[in-house]
């Protein structure tokens, strides 16, 4: 039998924040063979054991996922979330021990395990701990739950970056005569501090926020029913605004027109983008990612395949957005119905 190997792109991409701390983390891999070879469009049987004290400890807990790889041979899931062979998950003491991550693995899917190997657990998890408490920063002044600490003299973000109501930072990168945010909006809060309704994760899963933002429809993106304004803030930060389709369209066509500004735009690789990832090159810096779209019904597709940022431009009960796809290094303008769930990108004002 062929020894398989376990490629992992990125152990701990983000935390599902439910109501209670703490609940699981997200866990994302490529499984390969002995020749290197992605194990594509299959189920993947997996085990995983969470150890106390050192790799030879005693198991805390144990669970098992049965998960499809994708055309590149990437899979997603949250530890914490599968089925249960030992243990609790949630009265595991984070902050009280050293813990590892024990991986087992069988290609036909069953439970036929080979033992890939064990990892310590670093400090992502650890943050499960303290997910249920609010931070935010604002005016040089830190607010952590109902308490605050003033930062004299902070200074604010560092350069090149935009800060949100919730405190989240995001990049930024001058395009021609623009300048965007690299990264889509992850706010809850518009920048008046009111509470965005309508607003989603993919597959209504916390862990894939940090990947790729959230998910709005138009009328939580605009905090309006019309398009009045030529720039409109909307969701966005102070000093910044949803783009309207106008200076959508000068985005693509300084990066050489319809025909090839998606290539320019996506992120390389299959961490964020099925394979092919088409004409990929980022050249840009704008960093698009297949964040997906959540549908009128409620369901979520096209995650890793499609790129969708809403415009501020409308026409009665739709609006414009622009797309990219994984196996196209084209950029399209479309209508669609307002109910829909897409990214939001800023663009400075």
């Amino acid at each position: 039998m062929k020894k398989l190997q376990l490629s992992i792109i990125a152990i701990f991409l983000g935390i599902t924040l439910l109501a209670q701390a703490p609940q699981s983390f997200k866990y994302q891999g490529v499984a390969r063979n002995a020749e290197g070879v992605a194990i594509t469009n299959s189920p993947i049987g997996l085990q995983f054991s969470i150890i106390a004290n050192n790799v030879n400890g005693s198991t805390v807990y144990s669970e098992t996922f049965t998960s499809n790889s994708n055309g590149a041979g990437v899979f997603n899931l949250n530890i914490g979330e599968g089925n249960v062979q030992s243990g609790n998950f949630q009265e595991i003491d984070w902050g009280n021990d050293s813990y590892f991550l024990k991986v087992e693995m069988d290609i036909s899917g069953g439970s036929s395990y080979i033992e890939m190997g064990t990892s310590q657990l670093l400090s992502v998890p650890y943050s499960l701990y303290t997910a249920s408490i609010y931070v935010h920063y604002s005016n040089d002044t830190l607010y952590i739950g109902d308490q605050y600490v003033v930062i004299s003299g902070g200074g604010g973000p560092p350069a090149g970056t935009v800060t949100d109501y919730d405190g989240n930072i995001y990049e930024t990168v001058e395009i021609g005569t623009q300048t965007w945010m690299k990264e889509n909006l992850r706010s809850l809060h518009y920048a008046d501090g009111s509470v965005i309704d309508e607003v989603y994760a993919y597959e209504d899963n916390e862990s894939y926020v940090s990947d790729y933002g959230r998910l709005y429809t138009w009328t939580a993106a605009m905090k309006l029913s019309k398009n009045t304004l030529e720039r409109a803030q909307g969701i966005c930060p102070e000093g910044w605004h949803v783009p309207s389709k106008d200076e959508a369209e000068t985005l693509q066509d300084y990066l050489g027109g319809h025909m090839e500004a998606g290539g320019k735009m996506k992120e390389t690789g299959f961490t964020y983008w099925e394979d092919p990832n088409t004409g990929a090159t980022n050249e840009s810096e704008f960093s698009s990612r297949g964040a997906g779209q959540r549908g009128q019904t409620g369901n979520y597709t096209n995650l890793m395949r499609s790129f969708n940022i809403w415009t501020s431009t409308d026409n009665e009960d739709k609006a414009y957005h622009m797309s990219n796809l994984f196996n196209s290094d084209n950029t399209a303008f479309e209508l669609h119905t307002k109910t829909i769930g897409w990214s939001v990108r800023c663009v400075k004002d």
